[in-house]
Parts: structure tokens; C-alpha cells; sequence
């Protein structure tokens, strides 16, 4: 009984020492002569990433003087001069082992949640169970919603690094209450605290940014997607399964804070900056650091406003698909929950490769904008194949062809990027993140109600059909907006 105090005493004291070395570590990076930078990651990801960032900044630099930009682009072009330790790696790793400490608590929270409203503390599911875990989700999901902007305004003037750090810090305790929580309200805490600092995606996508020339954008967003986020939703859930069955729900959940925590060490004692001084904003403007003013500014082009359209409907396809996959499988093709945890791992290795490799190899032949139409087109009708499959073997098949249709997100994504304003990319990108998380929190609730509806008229497909419809108008979008504009 001694442990818990005792460890929560340890963590808080880590904690604090991760967020103050994060602080110097990048006060150090920003003065350029820092003790604590050091030689990025190498190896499998770096080169798979064929990034040079010394040659790539001399190209960018060579490409901003010679467009005649303003003073501050030419400013921010003389100090890409300088030569940069920074990798590809770097926002990968931080992408990776965030979600990894997310993912593994996948398979334990059901049961956790259940027994902390069962009377008897058994992990049976029950109705109260399902909506207490629902209801956890809307707290951490609305948190993100509200503050994911702020975050991102705030890194385009202090840069990336500090925000990595806080959204390892926040995950670390979010999930440490939660394993030493013993009340409802201590569990809500935690989730809420988790999504108040759940920033880490759009912030490592505008480390991308920071790194990549234009042509490169794409294929470099699509590895930090496949390498980073499938790779670590894959060995996370795999993890998590092994550890559920061998574990309390309450441990796991220390493994997962235990992960964040040694990543946010790491990323605070030797990630580099990826975002120059001379390339920052001047200060935080607060009047635009908000959600209202963050998804007005996704609309600054119609380049910009056709990619947000086309992302955020394609979520809602597909949104619908993982919402309701268990069950449909079950209810259409009486598959137990092991088949399907099986065909989320294939897909989960499809969607890596795809997003990885995807954007690298068809970019050179047909363009950000040629990825985009050939993935939503693809998609919506993997979509209705899904619906529409007689048999197990072909809707297995439509789903892994849907998995690789999301290649077209990186390049959406690297389109809003492009479009953002001067020394704005992180507000942007965190813009686009949050409006995907509202469109999450729609969709789950819209599909479920539609799939529900579908059984009780004997068309349980009909969700599947109606996110197909979404995808379209999703593609016509972008067609009628960003392709023109591009």
C-alpha cells in the first residue's frame, strides 16, 4: 500500500525535471551554442527519410533568395545556411513513442472503466460501463479541441521542442492518475489533463514542415504517418493485448505513463530545435490563438480550404468504419473480436505503407493533387464494397484496399501546410488537427446512430454508403477548390 504514494511521488519529481531540462535544452538550442546538442538519430529512419537536412536548408535558402521574398524570408533563408544536426528522425521518434504510450492502453481501458462503475469491480461490459468510456473520450477529445490551437500558435514562437515536451508531460501524468485513480473524478482529471496537452501530431507534422523543401513535403509527411503513428498504433495494440491479459488495468497504465515519461527525457535532453530563431514569430498573438480564429485560418486560400474540406470528410468515412467495425463484423459476418483484431493489424501495416511510401513513389509521377483524387476516389468505393460484400473474404479485402487509399492524407495535409501564413505553420496544422477532432466527435456519434438504424431496417451496411457519400463530396471539394488553386 506504501508504492502508490511513493511511486506517484518519484513520477512528479521526473516530471519536473523533464519539463525544466526541456526549457534549457531548448533555451540552449535557440542560443546556438547549447550543451546539450548532439548528433540526431541515424539509421533505418533517416535514410528510409532521405533527408540531408545540410544540402536540403542550402537548397532552401538558395530557393527563398532567389524568389525575392521579404526581408524576414530572406532573414530565415541566410540562417538555413547554417549547417543543422537536425533529422527527419527526430519528429518521428517523438511522434512514435507518444502514440506508442497511447496505444497500449487501447485493450485496458474497457475493462478498467467497467469495473470502476460495477458494483462487484468485475470488468463485465455493461451499459453503464460503455457510456462512462464514451463520455471519458468527449472530455479528452473537447479538451484537445479548445487548447490544441493555442499550442500550436504558441510553438511557432518558441518553437517545437518545448511542446513536445509538455504533450509527453501531460500524457506521463494523465495516464499516472488514471492508474492510481480510486475515484470517478481523479479518473476525469487525467483524461482531461491528457487532452488539455494533446498536441504532439501537428506539432511533429510542423517539425516536418520546418525540415522538408516543397517537393518533399508530402513523401516526408507520409513517413512520419506510416513509420511513427502506424508502426506504433501496430506494436502498441499488440502490447497492450499481451500486457491486459497478464496485468491490472491500473499497470498497464503505469507502463504507458512510464513510456511517455523516458520520451519526454529524451526528446528535453537531446532533440535539437527544428524551427530557428530567425524563422519564429515575434510573439504569441492571443487574439488568434483560439479555435474560432484557428479554423477561420484554414480558409486563408481556397487551396487550403478545399484540402481541409477533403481531409476532414474523408475522416468522416472513415470515422464510420472504426466506430463500427466490431460489431458489424460481428453482427454481418459473425466474427468474433480476435478475426477483427487480426484485420485492424493488417490494415494498421497497410495504412504504414501506404502513408510511407505512397506520397514518395507517386508524388514524382502524378502530384500531390493526383494522390488526392486517386485515394478518395479508391476509398469511397472501398467504402461501399464494404457495405456491399456478401462474403468475409471480400469485405476483408475492401477494408485493406481502404487502408491504402489513405495515402492522399499526408499530401492534404502538406497542401494546408504550404497554404499557411508567414511563420504560422504550427498554428495551421494544429488548426487542422483540432477541426479533425470535431469532426471525430461527430462522426462517431452520426454513424453510429446511422448503423443502428440500418440493422433495424435491415441495411446494415448503410453507414458504410453514407461515408462513401461523404468521401465524394469530400473529393468534388477539393477538385472545385484546392486542385484549381494549387
Amino acid at each position: 500500500t506504501t508504492r502508490g504514494p511513493m511511486a506517484s511521488r518519484t513520477l512528479c519529481a521526473l516530471l519536473v525535471v523533464l519539463l525544466v531540462a526541456g526549457a534549457r535544452g531548448d533555451t540552449n538550442d535557440a542560443k546556438g551554442g547549447g550543451k546539450l546538442r548532439c548528433r540526431p538519430i541515424r539509421g533505418v529512419v533517416a535514410r528510409a527519410a532521405h533527408l540531408r537536412p545540410r544540402a536540403l536548408l542550402r537548397r532552401r535558402g538558395r530557393a527563398v533568395a532567389a524568389s525575392g521574398g521579404t526581408s524576414t524570408e530572406l532573414a530565415a533563408g541566410k540562417a538555413a545556411l547554417e549547417p543543422s544536426p537536425v533529422s527527419l528522425g527526430w519528429p518521428i521518434f517523438a511522434a512514435w513513442a507518444y502514440f506508442l504510450s497511447v496505444s497500449v492502453t487501447a485493450p485496458a481501458m474497457p475493462a478498467f472503466v467497467n469495473s470502476m462503475v460495477n458494483e462487484d469491480r468485475s470488468t463485465r461490459v455493461t451499459p453503464e460501463g460503455i457510456a462512462l468510456k464514451g463520455s471519458l473520450e468527449s472530455v479528452d477529445q473537447l479538451m484537445t479541441f479548445f487548447f490544441e490551437p493555442v499550442w500550436g500558435a504558441v510553438s511557432d514562437c518558441v518553437g517545437r521542442k518545448p511542446l513536445q515536451v509538455l504533450a509527453c508531460a501531460g500524457v506521463a501524468i494523465g495516464w499516472g492518475t488514471v492508474a492510481a485513480s480510486q475515484s470517478l473524478p481523479m479518473l476525469i482529471a487525467g483524461r482531461a489533463l491528457d487532452g488539455v496537452t494533446s498536441c504532439m501530431l501537428p506539432i511533429c507534422q510542423s517539425a516536418v514542415k520546418d525540415l522538408s523543401t516543397p517537393d518533399r513535403l508530402s513523401a516526408n509527411l507520409g513517413t512520419l504517418q506510416g513509420l511513427a503513428l502506424g508502426a506504433a498504433f501496430i506494436v502498441g495494440g499488440i502490447a497492450g493485448g499481451v500486457m491486459t491479459k497478464r496485468l491490472q488495468p491500473q499497470e498497464v497504465f503505469a507502463v504507458a505513463s512510464s513510456i511517455a515519461l523516458v520520451a519526454g527525457l529524451v526528446l528535453s535532453a537531446f532533440a535539437p530545435e527544428t524551427l530557428p530563431p530567425a524563422r519564429r514569430q515575434a510573439r504569441v498573438d492571443w487574439a488568434q490563438a483560439n479555435t474560432p480564429a484557428a479554423l477561420g485560418r484554414l480558409c486563408r486560400t481556397k487551396a487550403s480550404a478545399g484540402a481541409t474540406l477533403a481531409l476532414l470528410l474523408f475522416w468522416t468515412g472513415l470515422n464510420g468504419l472504426q466506430v463500427n467495425l466490431f460489431n458489424y463484423a460481428n453482427v454481418r459476418h459473425g466474427w468474433a473480436a480476435g478475426k477483427v483484431v487480426g484485420l485492424t493489424a493488417a490494415s494498421g501495416i497497410c495504412l504504414a505503407a501506404s502513408n510511407a511510401l505512397g506520397p514518395r513513389l507517386l508524388a514524382p509521377l502524378i502530384g500531390d493533387a493526383g494522390i488526392v483524387r486517386c485515394g478518395m476516389v479508391v476509398f469511397a468505393a472501398a467504402l461501399v464494397g464494404m457495405g456491399a460484400s456478401p462474403t468475409p473474404g471480400a469485405f476483408a479485402a475492401s477494408v485493406l484496399v481502404g487502408s491504402l487509399a489513405t495515402m492522399c492524407l499526408p499530401p492534404l495535409v502538406s497542401i494546408v501546410a504550404k497554404n499557411a501564413g508567414p511563420n504560422q505553420v504550427g498554428a495551421a496544422l494544429t488548426a487542422l488537427d483540432s477541426a479533425s477532432t470535431l469532426d471525430r466527435l461527430v462522426a462517431y456519434k452520426l454513424m453510429s446512430n446511422i448503423f443502428a438504424a440500418g440493422l433495424e431496417s435491415g441495411r446494415p451496411g448503410l453507414h458504410f454508403y453514407v461515408g462513401a457519400a461523404f468521401v465524394v463530396v469530400g473529393w468534388l471539394a477539393f477538385e472545385g477548390l484546392a486542385k484549381g488553386s494549387m
